[in-house]
């Protein structure tokens, strides 16, 4: 694939990009703790503020969702590659959406070099 000056398309490039960031998302958060210790503060400063005995009422809230918000479908689930999936996709959304605004104030060039043409 070549663009009308005779350079390579980045399409591809993207494409493999975005499949290896997906494949590594999805597979490293089967990893991820499953309490981290920010989200353990929060249940205790928020949930477990009035409680008489903070570890017993995080062994109460473990599993719950924090914001109460999660899909009542993928509760009790193991779903962590989901998570590494919208990450990568939101990632990736947000960053496309800026090179297009970028792109459609004049900001980059349509080129691959990110140098801008005057």
């Amino acid at each position: 694939m070549t663009g009308s000056a005779g350079q390579r398309s980045i399409v591809p490039f993207v494409v493999v990009g975005l499949a290896i960031a997906l494949l590594i998302g999805m597979v490293v958060s089967n990893f991820a703790a499953s309490t981290p210790d920010a989200l353990q503060r929060s249940i205790i400063n928020s949930a477990c503020r009035d409680a008489p005995d903070k570890e017993a009422c995080l062994l109460e809230q473990e599993g719950k969702p924090v914001l109460e918000i999660a899909p009542s479908a993928l509760l009790g689930n193991q779903v962590t590659w989901l998570s590494g999936l919208v990450g990568v996709l939101a990632t990736f959304a947000i960053g496309a959406g800026l090179v297009v605004l970028l792109r459609l104030s004049g900001g980059l060039s349509s080129g691959t070099t990110g140098h801008r043409v005057e």
